[in-house]
């Protein structure tokens, strides 16, 4: 084979490989427009790893933005965080007194009221929704033949989009080859403002 021959042969699979690399991933179908934003949902617990919800309602189906639907601000699901309240002061027994005895230090501390469920923060977001729009509309990028994937595991955001009338599509993360989120897509929700924040138990 000639030299020029094994140039263009390498030319051509060159391309061949670039295209595979850089294939997009099938279209997402669009997401379910529910009534409202709701984290009481099995996939809210999915998403955290906490595991339980088998008797909560399942979410709207997650996908691309409608066609027509003009979100105006998102709802957040985040993982809450429970915080024990301090131990009241034990009273010091005078050293002075003949029958004082000092408390002991390996009696165990009484149990604070037990959260039955996962707390779940209900944060709405508001501010400059382009940049979040853009990158949910980023193409999933298929994995690969010889793809080798670390295994670990992403909590991804629960969001919802809402409209004016508080109507809620839940939207659907782009991906990359190993199923992880796309750079990019937590920086577009933490560019938003928190302007409201509920926390509710989910169990």
């Amino acid at each position: 084979m000639g030299t020029w021959r094994r140039a263009a042969a390498v030319a051509a699979g060159l391309v061949v490989l670039t295209g595979c690399a850089g294939a997009a991933g099938p279209e997402r179908p669009a997401a379910q427009v529910a009534d409202t934003a709701d984290c009481a949902v099995r996939e809210t617990l999915d998403a955290f790893g906490t595991g339980g919800g088998d008797d909560l309602p399942a979410a709207p189906p997650a996908g691309s933005v409608p066609d027509g639907f003009e979100p105006v601000a998102a709802v957040e699901c985040r993982l809450g965080v429970e915080v024990a309240p301090a131990p009241e002061p034990q009273p010091v027994p005078d050293a002075m007194a003949p029958d004082a005895t000092a408390p002991d230090a390996t009696a165990p501390a009484a149990d604070g009221p037990a959260t039955a469920g996962t707390l779940v923060d209900v944060v709405r977001l508001e501010g400059d929704l382009a940049p979040l729009l853009e990158q949910l509309q980023r193409p999933d990028v298929p994995a690969q033949p010889d793809q080798a994937c670390m295994a670990m595991f992403e909590v991804v955001p629960v969001l919802y989009l809402v409209d004016a009338g508080d109507r809620a599509v839940r939207v659907q993360w782009p991906t990359g080859p190993c199923g992880f989120l796309l750079d990019g897509a937590r920086t577009a929700v933490d560019a938003l403002e928190v302007t409201s924040r509920s926390t509710i138990t989910v169990a």
